[in-house]
């Protein structure tokens, strides 16, 4: 702090020509002034700083002795205040500045969402609109008890949400509802084949078997039975379970538009930048608003502010569009549906898949893809008779 104080009060750095340099020194110590950094550069030159208050006392003595003076340099003080002054504009503009950072602190400008699963991001942002919380909004007035209240009306799926608003930025964390699980009664459960297939293996761990490997089943056929026999008591119902492994056979088709093949993107692109005000869009240039028939466009936002401390209702939009020209890039396409079809089926079957073999047809309109897929699965479905 006391060095702060010092360049708050100023400081001045002269140089002094003169003979009677232990004289200059004397008076200067008897009006109390408190030189410093004393150098001689000559045997009559002399290099000293002190106080900005006490230059011009300084320099009354000096001319009383006959010395020259010259001031080096001066900061702080009053010739500092005097230039600040001269920028009037400059200092201006730094206050309102300030002013408006923390007018904006009132203000919501971001709205993060957390703990989404089966709701979206959207979903939540559309139904925090409608409670009156959104981009814009003036965060004291937000009640977070009725904006809770309120939500769980708008999304019945919501099990507890709340907002946390921190200066411009608010934090909206939600918990789903989450399903009850079934609970099991003592109604009997049989196993039913879920496709057609020829039985490979079988492990049947309640239920009575109705048939064996090497047997071939269709789609819905009894597999166990869900009533054990007896021969010294009536029949006893139970809940079948059981792991049937079958070889089956699949057949995935997927189809694509033939003017989706004929389009390529052009090396060059073309961007163009927008400034959004709150709500309010800017374009900056003529490049924002083109027609998009040919072309496709990418929109990048970059919000203004420190992350963690603030945000402002400034962001800067680009938007890179990339033209559409002709090209033959069926074969291309056509490797990329044969991956997804591998990556549905993967998904879709329990248990591995033993063979695999494509086809690709075209008509004047359409490019398909087959994919025959050779498995071995478990088949086993529980169902409640």
């Amino acid at each position: 702090m006391p060095g702060l104080w010092e360049k708050v009060r100023g400081r001045a750095r002269l140089r002094l020509r003169g003979v009677e340099r232990a004289r200059l020194l004397e008076r200067c110590r008897e009006a109390g002034l408190r030189l410093e950094k004393l150098e001689a550069e000559d045997s009559l030159t002399l290099r000293l700083e002190l106080r900005a208050e006490h230059l011009p006392r300084l320099r009354q003595i000096a001319e009383s002795l006959g010395f020259e003076t010259e001031l080096l340099s001066q900061q702080g003080g009053r010739e500092g205040l005097r230039r600040l002054s001269r920028r009037w504009a400059l200092a201006a503009g730094l206050t309102g500045m300030l002013a408006l950072l923390l007018i904006s602190q009132l203000f919501i400008w971001q709205i993060r969402v957390q703990g989404c699963e089966s709701l979206s991001r959207g979903q939540v942002l559309r139904a925090l609109a409608a409670c009156g919380v959104e981009p814009g909004t003036f965060a004291p007035a937000v009640r977070q008890e009725l904006v809770r209240s309120q939500m769980l009306t708008e999304l019945p799926a919501l099990e507890w949400m709340t907002v946390n608003i921190s200066g411009s930025r608010a934090t909206v964390l939600v918990r789903e509802r989450r399903e009850k699980p079934e609970i099991a009664g003592e109604s009997p459960r049989e196993i039913r084949a879920a496709r057609a297939g020829i039985i490979r293996s079988m492990t049947v761990l309640e239920g009575v078997a109705l048939v064996q490997p090497g047997d071939a089943v269709l789609p819905g056929e009894l597999l166990v039975s869900g009533v054990a026999e007896s021969l010294s008591a009536p029949p006893r119902l139970v809940q079948a379970r059981a792991e049937i492994q079958a070889e089956t056979w699949r057949e995935l088709v997927a189809v694509c538009p033939v003017e989706m093949l004929q389009t390529r993107q052009k090396g060059t692109a073309e961007r163009g930048f927008a400034l959004l005000f709150g709500k309010k869009l800017l374009p900056l240039g003529k490049n924002w608003g083109k027609g998009l028939d040919e072309c496709d466009k990418i929109v990048h936002e970059y919000t203004l502010g420190i992350e963690g401390l603030f945000s402002l209702p400034l962001s800067l939009r680009q938007s890179v569009r990339r033209s559409r020209l002709p090209d033959g890039g069926a074969a291309e396409r056509s490797e990329e549906m044969k991956r997804a079809l591998l990556k549905r089926l993967e998904t879709e079957i329990d248990g591995e898949v033993l063979d695999t073999s494509f086809s690709v047809g075209y008509t004047d309109r359409l490019l398909a893809v087959t994919l025959l897929a050779h498995c071995c699965e478990n088949i086993a479905l529980e169902i409640t008779p």
